[in-house]
């Protein structure tokens, strides 16, 4: 009796190889699952999310509608605050005490700013850096300037302020300073310098560049066109 044996196909071995992976990879997921499923009980420890946010904050200062002089006085309002927007948003105070006038001299503008910024924050905050802006030539224009030596605007109040606070630290609550005579530079505008020793008693100098003003209202004016250390190299560039 003749015995014929017919080979297994290439087809129906791979459907047996990948029917045998597909009860393995069931088998890996049934246990991953059953893995993930587990839960682990809360220790005494720990809290949940909702019980964090039961709890009441403890303040470790007074909130600012009681620590602000602006706000401490101002009746609730209808959203049930009292901030008036005094200290978060300088531009909604009126104009400085302090600014340009006909009857000052270069000398004059010098020291009116320098006293201004030794005391920033009287009568209220940033003040002095308010009076800096209002002396300020290129104050509120889009074109580029070197106020500070490099090249930047000074359209906004709020930029001016923070570029004014890091660069001009040393002259915030200084001790003292002295202004030295007033100099004409070669292309027209006045050279001020003025060494100031700041609040820890290092004394450094520094050059303000004036300019009369020939417009705007403050014409006829002194002003402030550039404000650095006297030893930047800035200075003779610009």
């Amino acid at each position: 009796m003749l015995t014929i044996k017919i080979p297994r196909s290439s087809h129906l071995q791979r459907s047996h190889v990948n029917s045998s992976r597909c009860l393995r990879n069931e088998s890996t997921v049934s246990k991953t699952c059953n893995y993930k499923a587990r839960s682990f009980p809360l220790s005494d420890t720990l809290k949940s999310a909702e019980q964090i946010l039961e709890e009441p904050i403890q303040r470790e200062r007074r909130p600012t509608s009681e620590e602000c002089p602006f706000c401490a006085d101002a009746p609730i309002k209808e959203n049930g605050k009292k901030c008036v927007g005094v200290c978060r948003n300088p531009q909604n105070v009126p104009g400085p005490l302090v600014f340009p006038h006909e009857m000052q001299t270069a000398e004059d503008a010098v020291r009116l700013q320098l006293n201004a910024i030794r005391d920033n924050n009287i009568p209220r905050m940033n003040h002095g850096v308010q009076v800096l802006y209002e002396y300020a030539v290129e104050a509120g224009q889009m074109e580029r300037a070197r106020y500070f030596g490099w090249s930047t605007d000074l359209y906004h109040f709020d930029h001016f302020m923070g570029k004014a606070l890091s660069t001009f630290s040393d002259l915030l609550d200084s001790q003292s300073y002295e202004i030295m005579p007033a100099q004409r530079m070669s292309d027209g505008r006045t050279r001020v310098r003025a060494v100031v020793e700041n609040k820890v008693g290092e004394k450094s100098e520094w050059t303000f560049v004036m300019v009369m003003r020939t417009f705007s209202k403050y014409k006829g004016c002194w002003a402030t066109h550039r404000l650095m250390r006297s030893e930047s190299s800035y200075l003779e560039q610009v």
